[in-house]
Order: structure tokens, then C-alpha cells, then sequence
């Protein structure tokens, strides 16, 4: 007659103990790997930020700077930044240098009709332009764009030419259709969390300026 073992008392404390590791390890595990792939995505979302503003403050200053080299034209009541009508250039300009030839105005910020991405060519062609990543259909990270015009009178800068200097406090407008001669990207990032919480993780700003585009001048040898 055959006798059926059971479990005697040492090896079910053994086995409630390897289930208890079990239970106790799989959720840190689980948590490790969620918190890599966290970390993953907002390093992702950082660098791309970073690459965006890079490529942004690279763009020529206005969309007639795309075609023509010149220092353009604004609205900017502040008359130091003005070329001169007869020599064709700024104060401290000199010849072969950035130069306003053509009399051209600064266009205001994205006006120029531009809507598809993969034809942006100017600074301001990013302006409320938000790029999202997602994977599964679900949002990953934001790049959020904004290009403002700072004030450029005469009141927020101060002159020093004794010492050389000047003093600039950039206060942004909240008039993007009357130009100044200075622009500014902001660029936030979102990141989008498991549970839909959505929060800025970084900012990114560059400020551009109406200098014109470089000439290069060449001679034959």
C-alpha cells in the first residue's frame, strides 16, 4: 500500500519564503524598468530640444534675409539701429560688411504664408509651431515653440561709448505685427507622464538680431 507524502513544515517555510521574494522583487524590478524607459524618454525630449533651438538660431533673422544679405527695415523707434539712406550702412558698419542696399523691411512674424515644417527657413517660421512624439498613439514629449519681438526703444537700452558697453533689458512685446530689431525663441519642453500629467521639464531661449546675412566676397587669382 502506497503512502502519499505531503509537504512537511521546513520545506513549506521555504516555499512561503521564495514566494515572498518572489512578490517582493518582481514590482522593484517592474519600477526599475519603468523608471529606465522615464528616463529615456525625457533625455530624448531634452536632446531634441536642444537640436531644434541649435537648427532655429541658425536660421537666417527674417524671411527676406532667406533671398537678400541686407539689414532690414523695422518699426523700431529706436533710430540708432537705422542704416543709413546714402551709405547703405549702420553706425560702425564699414565697406564690404552687412550693408541695407536693397531698402528692405523686416517682414512681421509669420506672415509669410509657410505652414508646412519641412519648409521653414526663417526664425519666426517656427512661431506657435508645437511638435509631438508619440508612440502607440500615446504622447511622449512636446517641443512647444514661440518667437517674440523684444523691445528694442531707446528706453530699455543704455549707451555707454565712453566704456564701450551697452545695457539691453529684454522685455518681449506683445505686438508680433509692429517688429523690432531683435527676436526671441522660447522653447519649452513637455513631458507627458504615464498617467496623462503633462509638465515642462526645460526651456530653451535664443535671441536673434537684425545684422543681416554674412556676404562673403570673393577675387580671382
Amino acid at each position: 500500500m502506497l503512502k502519499k507524502r505531503g509537504f512537511t513544515l521546513i520545506e513549506l517555510i521555504f516555499s512561503m519564503v521564495i514566494i515572498a521574494l518572489v512578490f517582493t522583487v518582481i514590482p522593484k524590478i517592474i519600477y526599475a524598468f519603468n523608471k529606465s524607459d522615464t528616463f529615456s524618454v525625457r533625455e530624448d525630449a531634452l536632446f531634441n530640444g536642444v537640436s531644434l533651438a541649435n537648427m532655429i538660431s541658425r536660421l537666417p533673422w527674417d524671411e527676406n534675409n532667406t533671398e537678400h544679405n541686407d539689414i532690414l527695415k523695422t518699426d523700431s523707434s529706436n533710430h540708432n539701429f537705422d542704416c543709413n539712406t546714402t551709405t547703405y550702412y549702420r553706425v560702425g558698419g564699414f565697406i564690404g560688411s552687412r550693408n541695407c542696399e536693397n531698402n528692405l523691411s523686416a517682414s512681421i512674424i509669420s506672415s509669410d504664408g509657410e505652414s508646412d515644417p519641412a519648409f521653414f527657413n526663417d526664425f519666426d517660421d517656427f512661431n506657435d509651431i508645437n511638435i509631438t512624439a508619440k508612440l502607440g498613439g500615446e504622447n511622449l514629449y512636446t517641443l512647444s515653440n514661440r518667437v517674440n519681438y523684444i523691445s528694442d526703444g531707446s528706453a530699455v537700452f543704455g549707451y555707454d561709448y565712453a566704456n564701450k558697453s551697452v545695457t539691453i533689458t529684454l522685455n518681449k512685446t506683445s505686438d508680433k505685427n509692429s517688429s523690432t530689431n531683435l527676436k526671441i525663441l522660447n522653447l519649452d519642453v513637455y513631458y507627458s507622464g504615464k498617467r496623462g500629467n503633462t509638465r515642462k521639464i526645460a526651456n530653451f531661449s535664443y535671441i536673434s538680431s537684425n545684422i543681416g546675412q554674412v556676404l562673403i566676397k570673393k577675387r580671382s587669382w
